[in-house]
C-alpha cells in the first residue's frame, strides 16, 4: 500500500483537477463496489494527473484472474458512467492495483474515454458475464511506476 500512496500523493501537488467533483465520483464508485462486489475490498480515490483527475482504485488483497476482471468490470461500469456525466474532459484515467500488482510496482490503467465507451456498451453486448469480464480485463494496460 505504501507504493500506491506514493503514486497518489506524488501527483496531487502538481495538478489542477476538480478534486471535489472527482472525490464525489470516487465516493459513489466505492459505494457501488461495496454493494456489488462483496468478496473483495476495493477503494477508489481521486488524484490529479496533469490538468485532469484520475480515479485510483486499489485493494490490499490479491485479486487475480477472473476475480480481478470482475472487479475491473464494476469499476469501469460505475466510474465510466459517472465520469461521463461529470464531463469526460475533466478526467484522464482509471488506475487499479491490488497487492500483487503493488508488490511488483505495477498498476492497470484504462483511459476515462475508453471506460465511458465500454460502460455505454455493456447493456447491449449480449455477452456472457465471464466473456465480458475477460474482455474488459484485457482493455486495461499494465504500467510500471518507479516510486
Amino acid at each position: 500500500m505504501a507504493y500506491f500512496a506514493m503514486i497518489t500523493f506524488s501527483h496531487t501537488a502538481y495538478a489542477a483537477c476538480d478534486t471535489r467533483s472527482a472525490k464525489t465520483i470516487a465516493e459513489k464508485v466505492n459505494s457501488e463496489i461495496a454493494v456489488m462486489i462483496q468478496f473483495t475490498k476495493a477503494v477508489c480515490a481521486p488524484t490529479a494527473d496533469a490538468d485532469k483527475c484520475s480515479l485510483l482504485c486499489f485493494s490490499d488483497l490479491r485479486v487475480v484472474g477472473m476475480n480481478r476482471n470482475i472487479v475491473l468490470v464494476f469499476i469501469t461500469a460505475s466510474a465510466g458512467k459517472k465520469m461521463r456525466e461529470a464531463g469526460l474532459s475533466k478526467f484522464s484515467d482509471i488506475v487499479f492495483a491490488d497487492r500483487e500488482l503493488l508488490e511488483r510496482k505495477r498498476a492497470l490503467r484504462l483511459s476515462a474515454q475508453r471506460a465511458s465507451i465500454l460502460q455505454a456498451g455493456f447493456a447491449n453486448t449480449g455477452e456472457k458475464p465471464e466473456v465480458m469480464a475477460t474482455r474488459v480485463g484485457t482493455e486495461y494496460v499494465e504500467t510500471a511506476f518507479d516510486r
